[in-house]
């Protein structure tokens, strides 16, 4: 009877444990979430060779206050993979308490030659990388990542063209099926005739 009793003593206090860690030990980090405003829900212009004025709505939604240090924004002008930083701000070590919001105003100028190749509604589009970095209150330094869609009016859009690489890989595959015969060949006439 004793040892029943610890059994489901033991049992009690594992599954109360249980239920009880994930608020003991969970990771008190901060949450932020980046948002362009304005324009209502989009598409967000940002013409070729003019600058344009951006607010990006920053929202800490994370248990713990966090400090703005810097804002920065990436663009891909050539759609290279090739990401220029194009705009970096102090943003003064802003406060942001749970739940609570900042808007960031910036002005983007948008480079004169930019090539797009993605189509919606016949406006060229390119993407901007917005890169929030931001301190906790123990002096940790964190960042945040956020895409957005910028329609680009004045950009010469080109669609991928993937033909280049179907010819250099039948031009590989022809290749490689010439020395395999050349081989075959060669082994063919060494061997000798009975």
């Amino acid at each position: 009877m004793l040892n029943q009793r610890s059994v489901l003593l033991v049992l009690f206090i594992f599954l109360l444990g249980i239920h009880a860690s994930p608020r003991l030990f969970a990771q008190n980090t901060p949450q932020l979430q980046l948002l362009i405003i304005g324009n209502g829900a989009g598409p967000y212009y940002a013409p070729t060779g003019q600058t344009t004025q951006l607010k990006i709505e920053i929202m800490n939604l994370g248990p713990s206050d966090v400090f703005l240090v810097r804002g920065e924004v990436f663009l891909d002008p050539n759609l290279s993979g090739n990401w220029q930083l194009i705009h970096s701000e102090d943003t003064g070590n802003f406060h942001l308490i749970k739940l609570q919001s900042a808007i960031w105003t910036f002005d983007l100028q948008m480079p004169s030659h930019i090539q797009a190749q993605n189509f919606t509604g016949g406006l060229p589009q390119v993407e901007l990388r917005v890169h929030i970095v931001y301190s906790t209150p123990q002096g940790q330094q964190q960042d945040a990542n956020e895409l957005f869609l910028l329609s680009v009016p004045g950009a010469s859009a080109r669609q991928v063209d993937y033909s280049p690489w179907f010819i250099i890989l039948g031009l590989l595959v022809l290749a490689l099926a010439v020395v395999v015969l050349k081989k075959m060949k060669s082994s063919s006439q060494r061997k000798p005739s009975p």
